[in-house]
């Protein structure tokens, strides 16, 4: 096992040869899923105001010192039209949720304890002590302070935050262009009926759709054969148009696997070439220049574990992401486990929900072909090399 590199040594190396790509600007409307390339600040403060956060009664708490003060309504604020007045000892004024906290008033009694007491009469029910149920100006966010950082992945609340203080136009980096290149006689489109030997192209869709999933955009070539000279074009071809090209088949090291001569052959230069992992032995990891191309193995389910262990996070790089690393969280195993071999296993996993709470049920491994038993777990469970036996309740590595 000497000549496999470690995992975790291969991805140190998938991300040392990374160059974050440059910036772009897009409406913020266009950006879901995008990289943010700069702090994005806050242009005002938030609240922007003094904001009562409860349906009720803005009062002065001196007034209100004891249970069942009695206090006089003479106004009302609501959001988008405060109350305008002077607020006098005993009078207080109604409010509700978002509006401007009147000056002169410095709590806000809810809804549920006052009672009505006579007509524009209210009781406060309880002691009221001062800041009660009120939103001081910038006690959220202050004018100039980052709201989203750089690096961020912009989902639906982030771009939420970025439409609440003004960012109409927001700096993010370039989408990798990702080339998918399948290879191998074998293969034949989705729609085509195979014939002896041959098999439906399924690593076209998987590793299509994990690129987008990390931001990438896709550019799906047409199937590579079996010919080294055939490869070598096509991938000259596929880094014309793509940062980034991916291979799928064709990366061990039999008579028909071209991958790592024909890469060899357009003058790129391999990094990485079989890793200590099951599935995935044969991934390769080359560049040339700032492209990188990544060859996954054959097999369906090596070709998803591996590039959700490199490619993704690579993609993640290239677009200046915070956190490009893999991030695993511990969770109790369902079952006992046995040892783990020499090389670090990938496993299939569910969540189950048990009297003890949630544990990790590792879902039986039929092979790396078997891509329709694979589909039906959730998470990935990522357990070292030499590892020991597990007891029922041990943790386990789970992947985010």
């Amino acid at each position: 096992m000497d000549e496999l590199t470690d995992i975790r040594d291969a991805l140190r190396i998938v991300l040392a040869a990374v160059e974050t790509l440059p910036g772009e600007t897009v409406a913020l409307g266009d950006a879901l899923g995008r990289v943010l390339a700069q702090d994005a600040r806050a242009d005002l403060d938030q609240p922007a105001f003094d904001r009562g956060v409860m349906d009720g009664v803005a009062v002065r708490a001196a007034d209100c010192a004891t249970p069942g003060t009695v206090l006089r309504e003479i106004g009302e604020a609501r959001a988008g039209t405060p109350f305008v007045g002077a607020v006098q000892p005993q009078t207080c004024i109604r409010i509700l949720t978002g509006a401007v906290v009147p000056a002169g008033v410095d709590a806000v009694v809810p809804q549920e304890r006052i009672e009505a007491a006579g007509p524009g009469l209210w009781r406060i029910l309880d002691a009221i002590r001062p800041e009660r149920h009120i939103a001081r100006r910038g006690s959220e966010v202050a004018i100039g302070d980052v709201v989203v950082a750089a690096g961020e992945q912009l989902g639906a609340a982030r771009l939420g935050v970025l439409a609440a203080f003004g960012h109409a136009q927001v700096p993010v980096r370039r989408r990798p262009v990702v080339a998918v290149l399948p290879t191998g006689d074998e293969l034949v489109p989705v729609s085509a009926v195979p014939g002896p030997g041959q098999i439906r192209d399924s690593n076209l869709y998987t590793v299509s759709g994990l690129v987008q999933a990390a931001g990438g955009s896709v550019v799906q070539c047409r199937v590579a054969g079996d010919d080294r000279a055939a490869l070598g074009q096509a991938i000259e071809a596929a880094w014309q148009q793509a940062d980034v090209i991916v291979l799928s088949g064709g990366v061990s090291v039999g008579a028909y696997d071209f991958v790592a001569p024909a890469l060899n052959d357009v003058g790129a230069t391999c990094h990485v070439h079989r890793i200590r992992i099951k599935p995935g032995k044969p991934f390769l990891f080359a560049t040339r220049g700032k492209k990188l191309a990544f060859g996954l193995p054959g097999n369906p389910v090596s070709a998803y574990v591996c590039a959700v262990l490199f490619l993704q996070p690579a993609l993640a790089a290239l677009q200046g992401a915070r956190r490009v690393d893999w991030q695993t969280v511990p969770l109790p195993s369902l079952a006992a486990l046995p040892p783990v071999g020499p090389r670090t296993e990938i496993a299939p996993a569910r969540l189950r929900t048990t009297a003890q709470g949630v544990a990790v049920e590792i879902l039986p491994q039929r092979g790396s072909a078997e891509v329709a038993h694979f589909a039906q777990a959730d998470y990935l469970v990522v357990r070292p090399a030499d590892g020991p036996a597990l007891a029922a309740g041990d943790p386990l590595d789970v992947l985010l």
